[in-house]
């Protein structure tokens, strides 16, 4: 395994949590100890809010020793009182299993919970489990009206999977023109998966420009397929240009794509070693400067 890969592989735990405390939520572990002592009598004194705060400082090990089952045991009071985040969190917590056993049927009551009072991530993961069966019969026309609504309040994941459905033509007509907009709006947010999408749509009707742009944006992200088309997009509609076909094979190769490095060593005597040496600082100066393009795990495709 190379270092880029160790870099890029870590499994997140902690995902809602950390997601919110960057965002200064209310319902997450404070960092001054005097917001911790006040979070915690607020806690005592059964507030779904202060609860799911608490259990965040468990399940962190910020202010108090790390601490699953008391994490799990607050935030399944503070859904108890209906709470959507504390909703959501007890659903994921069935839904993968972090620190008890999976169980789909809870998952799917908690999930619900939340995703009907318009938590958009729980939204997102209800779609999920239509989409795959899990504790619930697959139904891709609920999976598209759950991802519908969580997209409409701006939720990636459920943006891009409302696009698939429109491009595939499942749980919803087929619309490849609305689900451009969907791809686009996800793209925007980050989505490397839409990103990559974009690209490819933007290289099938040779606009150069923009291909090469959603490409870059999806490498960015970790994505060797990306690498490797792009690669492939400078031998053919937006080239040729050897020089650069070349660097974005050997960024492709470095990240594991044995298509980018198959296409490597083709094009390696077809340039001089001027042209070979160029390519390579380049490619060493693009992951260098692109920390960003380590890979998060997603946990639904490790479903």
């Amino acid at each position: 395994m190379t270092p880029v890969h160790t870099l890029r592989i870590f499994v997140l735990t902690i995902i809602s949590f950390s997601i919110a405390a960057a965002q200064g939520k209310p319902d997450v572990c404070p960092r001054a100890e005097n917001d911790f002592a006040a979070i915690q009598l607020k806690a005592a004194a059964k507030d779904p809010v202060a609860q799911t705060a608490l259990a965040s400082c468990y399940d962190l090990g910020q202010h108090v020793q790390p601490d699953g089952k008391e994490s799990i045991r607050l935030l399944t009071e503070a859904a108890g009182q209906g709470y959507a985040p504390a909703q959501y969190e007890v659903g994921r917590i069935y839904l993968y299993g972090r620190g008890i056993p999976i169980d789909y049927a809870l998952a799917l009551v908690w999930e619900r919970k939340a995703a009907e009072q318009g938590d958009p991530r729980a939204q997102r993961d209800l779609a999920f489990m239509y989409e795959r069966g899990f504790g619930v019969a697959a139904d891709p026309a609920q999976a598209a009206e759950w991802n519908q609504k969580a997209a409409t309040q701006g939720n990636a994941e459920a943006q891009l999977h409302l696009a698939k459905g429109l491009d595939d033509g499942v749980g919803v007509s087929k619309d490849s023109e609305e689900a451009r907009k969907w791809y686009a709006k996800a793209a925007r947010q980050e989505q490397p998966v839409a990103q990559l999408e974009l690209a490819r749509q933007s290289a099938g009707q040779g606009n150069c420009p923009v291909a090469v742009h959603w490409y870059e944006e999806a490498a960015g992200h970790g994505q060797e397929q990306a690498m490797y088309e792009l690669g492939r997009l400078y031998l053919s509609k937006c080239g040729p240009d050897k020089d650069k076909a070349f660097t974005w094979f050997i960024i492709g190769g470095r990240f594991g794509s044995s298509e980018s490095k198959a296409e490597a060593e083709g094009l390696t005597h077809r340039l001089t070693p001027a042209q070979k040496k160029h390519a390579e600082l380049a490619a060493a100066k693009w992951i260098k400067e692109h920390p960003g393009s380590d890979k998060e795990e997603d946990e639904e495709e490790k479903r």
